[in-house]
């Protein structure tokens, strides 16, 4: 293979891989919303990591649905992937997915480890 080939596919790749970082450290840093900024407007149908407390945990399968509240404003959370054994209400989660029509459906969902006094009441 010439050289000028082998620089070529070097360049290529080295773009590729670029541009795969860059995809993904964008989706990375989208903001943090709380469920009273959500409901200010202003994010219909984008990306956001919503984070609070879980309130009105419901179970169906793999499906839940259940409310993030952060004292003020609830929004409802669709999630229909396997459920962490941690989610339970009273623990904070935060939710990430796509803001429709005034609920979030989730894509991922972390729940946070307990924090000094707040624990969820069977720990």
């Amino acid at each position: 293979m010439r050289r000028k080939n082998k620089l070529v596919i070097v360049g290529v790749g080295i773009l590729v891989l670029l541009g795969g970082l860059g995809a993904t450290t964008m989706s990375a840093t989208t903001e943090f919303v709380t469920p009273t900024k959500l409901d200010d407007g202003g994010y219909q149908g984008d990306w956001v990591n919503l984070e609070g407390s879980v309130t009105n945990l419901q179970t169906e399968g793999q499906r839940a649905t259940f409310d993030v509240s952060d004292g003020n404003t609830s929004v409802r959370v669709v999630y229909e992937k396997p459920l962490p054994d941690t989610l339970q209400n009273g623990r904070i989660v935060v939710a990430k997915g796509v803001y429709e029509d005034g609920k979030l459906v989730a894509d991922k969902l972390s729940v946070r480890a307990h924090e000094g006094s707040e624990r969820p009441d069977d720990t």
